[in-house]
């Protein structure tokens, strides 16, 4: 997507009034009820590297996908959106990390590198002035999933025992993850709860299944545990959808996996890293710095920005932060918030 593209989205989302959906309900006696769609305050971005935008001093900062850096002028860090971005356009906000224009920020980026579930779970604690008229974005657990896979035992290669233990602790964490969202939506803020992509699909476990058959199975069985608990752990009986939209990531970076000519442009790589200097299978420190300096000038040969699912080997392209993005967007403007 364009610096102008996104310039003009935010024009239109600042000049003209936030989307008012006006019901008038007929009630018994001939009463009437106005419901108006929720225009938060401030929007509070909670999750792992997935969410960030690094600050740089130069509120133009660098993302952990493929960038798009060769403007001449401020702006770089709205061409190639991640999907909080969207977000944040919607509601007319920028994040300190990327605002160009210099706007007083409403976006607020509590999201870390490397972040897991333990940790989101104290970047939603240490924001203790969360409020109803607040709206967050909640995504962790790629880094959890890597983290369990790759402390499992293997000297013996892959066992059953083994292998539901990790799917166990999957969805322990999955459930706390939840459990976070539980006290997030607690404070009365909204909020758009983001399922985690599946790793199994991912350049990473293509490696992992090369040098150890079965990885790939396993780690599509630890991501949809991890993804259960986390949507059948949310406290029913005190949420719905007037508190939280839930957005189908999974889903979404699935369908592409399936079908990647449908959604990816020529030559529609699922499963291969763009980026061409990240070291496929590294530590997740290694990865996660290099895919930082990832830009459309250092991908693999005949890469473009849009026609690889993944960026690096754990990292998703700009091409499904936008579709992650656009349904986020969606949740945000048909919920009943």
């Amino acid at each position: 997507m364009t610096l102008f593209c996104n310039v003009r989205r935010l024009g239109a989302l600042v000049l003209a009034p936030l989307v008012v959906t006006a019901a008038l309900l007929a009630a018994c006696g001939g009463g009437t009820e106005q419901v108006v769609t929720f225009k938060p305050n401030r929007l509070f971005v909670f999750g792992d590297e997935n969410s960030v935008i690094e600050n740089d001093g130069s509120n133009d900062g660098a993302k952990y996908t493929i960038d798009d850096r060769s403007l001449l002028t401020a702006g770089k860090c709205l061409v190639l959106p991640i999907f909080v971005q969207d977000v944040a356009l919607y509601y007319g906000f920028f994040f300190e990390q990327c605002d160009p224009l210099l706007i007083a920020p409403k976006a607020f980026m509590r999201a870390a590198r490397l972040a897991k579930v333990a940790d989101v779970a104290l970047q939603v604690a240490n924001q203790r002035d969360l409020n109803a008229g607040d709206i967050a974005t909640f995504m962790v657990g790629i880094n959890d999933l890597i983290e369990i896979y790759e402390q499992m035992p293997k000297t013996a290669g892959l066992t059953d025992a083994n292998n539901k233990a990790a799917i166990a602790e999957a969805g322990r964490r999955g459930a706390r993850a939840a459990a976070v969202v539980n006290t997030l939506l607690g404070t009365g803020a909204r909020g758009l709860v983001f399922t985690v992509p599946d790793i199994s699909l991912s350049p990473y476990a293509v490696l992992a299944n090369k040098n150890l058959p079965g990885s790939m199975a396993l780690l599509a069985s630890m991501s949809y545990e991890f993804n259960a608990y986390l949507r059948t752990s949310i406290d029913a009986t005190a949420f719905d959808g007037r508190n939280y939209g839930l957005v189908l990531a999974d889903d979404i970076v699935a369908a592409m996996y399936r079908q990647p000519t449908s959604y990816l442009t020529t030559p529609s790589v699922p499963n291969v890293t763009a980026c061409k200097n990240v070291i496929d299978g590294g530590t997740g420190n290694d990865v996660a710095t290099q895919v930082l300096a990832c830009n459309i000038n250092t991908l693999v040969a005949n890469a473009t920005s849009a026609s690889h699912l993944w960026a690096s080997d754990r990292h998703i392209g700009p091409n499904a932060h936008q579709r992650i993005g656009s349904q986020a967007a969606s949740r945000a403007a048909n919920n009943p918030f």
